[in-house]
């Protein structure tokens, strides 16, 4: 990887490592090395760093806060492409606010409030990064990405930008239609004016049912989507699994939709209490649970 390492440089002026450890940037705090770093700081330089990696073949995944993700243990043999630069800038503009992916929601949230803009409350605490909140279409208090976007800006697998609306990503609950390998860059929010007390007081209850609810050990958010109709948690809790527990990892006594880090936990920990989770729920109620979190493929 030196070489490509070498190449990269030549390409960009962000910054590129090998064998970088990834737990650091993950919010469980799990996960080995990736063969390599790399953090763009244009559309163009990523661009540019995308055509490269496909002409060597080498696979590469967009790490953004890292906040619903699980890397496996051996690492990732491939590409770590971390957003920098212009990705983390952001705008006002007439009706709403035009942020760079890499910009992390709650910081977007806190920030509309200040300047008395709505829209954005349900952001409050969630903690990922507007591209990845995107991408899964992220929500919360019965509101999500997809009642206040206008537009985003793509790069395509073939490194080619695009700007779709909202209407045409096929967003619903936490999906989206994205495809594998393309890259939000940028997208554009739908905001409006109103009384900041309201908007304050809206915030104030939106991190107080976090605060109450979710536990503060390391975690990676909710591992399960909720089923139709039902609560992941409610299911879990009620198949006894609250406080059991895998080497390091352990189902929230607070919460059982959530999997934390009591200290030392591996990724393979973890997967062990996934597995346990999905099968005692799958017996108990007849219902597949699916996954939330992304699990890294190494």
């Amino acid at each position: 990887m030196d070489r490509i390492a070498s190449l990269l440089k030549s390409e960009i002026s962000g910054n590129i490592r090998t064998c970088e450890p990834l737990a650091r940037y993950t919010s469980f705090k799990i996960g080995g090395p990736a063969d390599l770093f790399i953090e763009p700081v244009t559309t163009a330089e990523l661009s540019a760093v995308i055509s490269l990696l496909k002409l060597q073949k080498i696979p590469f995944f967009i790490l953004g806060n890292g906040t619903n993700l699980l890397i496996r243990d051996s690492g990732y043999r491939g590409a770590a492409i971390r957003l920098a630069g212009e990705f983390k800038k952001y705008f006002y503009e007439e009706g709403g606010v035009n942020s760079g992916s890499a910009v992390p929601l709650a910081l977007l949230a806190r920030d509309a409030c200040r300047r008395r803009l709505t829209n954005l409350e349900f952001g409050t605490g969630i903690p990922g990064t507007l591209g990845g909140a995107l991408f899964m279409n992220a929500g919360a208090h019965g509101r999500s990405i997809s009642d206040v976007l206008i537009d985003a800006v793509i790069l395509d697998a073939e490194a080619v930008l695009h700007t779709y609306t909202s209407a045409q990503l096929g967003l619903s609950y936490r999906r989206s239609s994205i495809g594998r390998g393309s890259i939000v860059c940028a997208a554009r929010l739908s905001l409006l004016p109103e009384e900041a007390g309201k908007i304050a007081d809206r915030r104030r209850e939106y991190r107080e049912f976090r605060t109450n609810r979710q536990p503060r050990l390391p975690n990676a958010g909710s591992v399960f989507k909720n089923p139709p109709g039902d609560a992941a948690g409610r299911l879990l809790e009620a198949a006894g699994l609250k406080g059991v527990r895998v080497g390091g990892a352990m189902i929230a006594d607070k919460h059982a939709n959530f999997i934390v880090n009591c200290g030392g936990a591996s990724a393979g920990d973890v997967l062990a209490l996934i597995e346990m989770a999905h099968n005692a729920v799958a017996k108990k109620f007849g219902v597949e649970l699916e996954l939330e979190i992304k699990v890294l493929d190494d």
